[in-house]
């Protein structure tokens, strides 16, 4: 069975994640200033939550400039609220998984 490395740069952080011995070189140019000390699960857990809530107030901003007539970009609207969508929706997946393993850890016998 032959098994290919991966080369997907943000794939090879979260092998990083998980194996920090077999660490690679950190390309990414979000996670450059972090330290390998800082990658932490918590870190990663709340940056997703930080980056839902940061697309959230800017959805919210994009919709009160439209409605106080600040702005007259509709389609600027409707992408952040995309992205806000988006990003709520990964923090949802992503708590959903925390709490999967935590269950599965709970019913495990000793």
């Amino acid at each position: 069975m032959n098994i290919n490395a991966i080369s997907n740069p943000l794939s090879a952080n979260l092998i990083n994640l998980i194996s920090p011995n077999n660490a690679l070189p950190l390309d990414d140019d979000r996670l450059a200033g972090i330290g390998k000390t800082d990658l932490s699960f918590a870190n990663v857990l709340s940056e997703s939550i930080n980056t839902a809530a940061q697309a959230d107030m800017l959805d919210k901003a994009s919709a009160i400039e439209l409605l106080t007539g600040q702005s007259d970009d509709l389609s600027g609207l409707l992408l952040d609220a995309q992205k806000a969508e988006l990003s709520l929706s990964l923090a949802l997946q992503i708590r959903n998984k925390v709490m999967d393993a935590y269950n599965e850890v709970m019913r495990m016998q000793v």
